[in-house]
């Protein structure tokens, strides 16, 4: 038997010594899956998390773990040294390139939260994503009725979402209609567990690791919501680096991404960096890969999705339209978010976008092109404009001839020029 138990039972019974000579845990009555609730709590805790992990095994897994248990003196006194230096001969080693599961933004085997204030549909929008994954297909589809934005590919597999949020009936309902819009078949792989129990708890690296051997193989995990898996703890506490990194380890165990979903902090009336409205300790955002905020106008059908903390290279702010219609009883039909034109006035891309823009209609000197941009991007200071003009003169996107008094005139190359004027003869044809 494995460790001591609370009170004496009667021979025979579960927490007896007839357990002892078994030759498989199977055969063991101490390890009965279906015990009363009564008799399950004379287990030593420590016993339950083995009897647990042990159920999760595989078949080989199951065979080492009965034979140890039988054969205690072989049991190594000291587990492998999982202190391994990676070399710079590794680093030079080929391997396979990155998978995103979306697109240049989330790739496998990372951890990312998605994040906002109450009602800005971030779960909706992580439940479109979720079928979208599971089905292969490319999220956000550009909306029917305009020409701005973009879909985004996505990397197909199995995913798995995690519900301690918003209960059984309101998952049916928009699963349902997601799946109804998108034309998934009743097979997709994807599974929703709604409060499960044992509950889910990131604190505890033992509960981790039994999601993880039932997540194998998952490309997606999504997880609604934070709070609701930290065990209890407060999220302004140092105690969050923990669960930070048990699912860190997921994400690593699975080769899935995960996303957490979360809030924001509200607003205190002062401005300062993005990042800072992300809730909780700064260990949360801090052991991200990215971290995506989405913001909703009140009663708007539109969400603004943009990057506050990256390790990679900058996402854009992409904009989504939620497309629904009701049924009779006034519960969703069909449901899909659409990709529109972004509403972006401060990165990197709206500065480019400006730039060539103002450029259209033709050369300008170089304090001229930096009003013009600062104009239409009053939130971006002079330096960036001047910092990109020159990034994309160096690049070639922008030609440079030099003028009077040490001047500069800039212009598009002609090869754009010509590229778009054979463009818009093509559709002129059309």
């Amino acid at each position: 038997m494995i460790g001591p138990i609370k009170d004496e039972a009667q021979a025979g019974e579960p927490g007896t010594s007839r357990g002892y000579g078994v030759n498989s845990l199977s055969d063991n009555q101490d390890f009965t899956p279906n015990t009363p609730k009564s008799q399950e709590l004379e287990y030593n805790p420590q016993a339950v998390k083995v009897a647990a992990l042990y159920q999760d095994l595989n078949d080989e897994g199951k065979r080492d773990a009965q034979y140890l248990l039988n054969n205690l003196d072989k049991v190594p006194d000291d587990m492998p040294d999982e202190w391994q230096p990676l070399t710079m001969s590794y680093f030079y080693e080929p391997r396979a390139p990155l998978v995103y599961v979306l697109e240049g933004i989330i790739k496998e085997k990372s951890l990312n939260i998605v994040y906002g204030p109450p009602g800005d549909m971030k779960s909706m929008l992580m439940q479109d994503l979720a079928v979208n994954v599971a089905m292969g297909k490319p999220w956000l589809e550009v909306a029917p009725w305009q020409t701005g934005g973009h879909a985004i590919k996505t990397a197909q597999g199995p995913v798995i979402w995690l519900d301690y949020d918003m209960g059984e009936d309101l998952l049916y309902e928009r699963f349902r209609a997601l799946g109804k819009q998108h034309k998934a078949p009743e097979d997709l792989p994807l599974k929703v567990y709604s409060f499960p129990t044992p509950p889910f708890n990131a604190s505890d690296a033992a509960s981790v690791a039994v999601f993880s051997a039932r997540a194998s193989g998952a490309r997606l995990i999504i997880i609604d919501n934070l709070g609701t898996v930290s065990g209890g703890i407060e999220e302004n506490s140092s105690a969050m680096i923990g669960v930070m990194s048990n699912l860190r380890w997921l994400s690593k165990e699975t080769g899935a991404a995960v996303i957490a979903i979360h809030h924001q902090r509200k607003s205190n009336g002062l401005s300062g960096r993005a990042g800072d409205a992300l809730r909780g300790h700064s260990s949360i955002e801090s052991s991200l890969d990215i971290a995506l905020q989405v913001d909703r106008e009140p009663y708007s059908d539109q969400v603004t999705i943009k990057s506050t903390k990256t390790r990679t290279r900058e996402v854009p702010p992409f904009t989504a339209y939620f497309a629904y219609t009701h049924n009779q009883n006034k519960e969703l039909e069909t449901a899909q978010f659409y990709s529109v034109e972004p509403e972006d006035m401060l990165s990197n891309y709206a500065i480019e976008r400006e730039i060539k823009d103002a450029l259209e209609a033709g050369p300008m000197i170089q304090n001229d092109l930096w009003q013009a941009v600062k104009a239409a991007l009053p939130d971006v200071g002079r330096p960036r404009i001047l910092e990109l003009i020159r990034k994309l003169e160096a690049a070639n996107k922008l030609k440079m001839t030099p003028g009077a008094k040490n001047s500069k005139a800039y212009s598009l190359p002609v090869c754009n020029s010509l590229q778009q004027f054979a463009g818009a003869s093509s559709k002129q044809d059309r």
